[in-house]
């Protein structure tokens, strides 16, 4: 399920009312909870930086033409595929 325009419309408008408020027992709450959102975004972000830097593609098989690219790729699917059981069409 994704949020739409409307409902970031509705955040905005629930974090806005709150922030603008005076009273310290709602702003401190969702302060506390921006920073914990925060600070879980950046951990995402560094999680997958670090996955895209351990990713490096194999120099040989970047050499290789399209055809035959295909047929290694296809060749390793086929054993992934037998090894967990599963029959591919052909």
């Amino acid at each position: 399920m994704s949020l739409t325009a409307n409902d970031f419309n509705e955040i905005r408008n629930i974090v806005e009312a709150a922030l603008n408020s005076q009273s310290d027992e709602i702003i401190r709450p969702i302060r506390g909870e921006l920073l914990a959102l925060r600070d879980d975004i950046k951990e995402i972000y560094n999680m997958i930086s670090e996955l895209q830097g351990k990713i490096t593609p194999d120099k040989q098989f970047q050499k290789l033409s399209l055809e035959q690219k295909l047929l290694k790729m296809n060749s390793e699917l086929l054993a992934v595929a037998k090894q967990a059981g599963i029959s591919l069409p052909r």
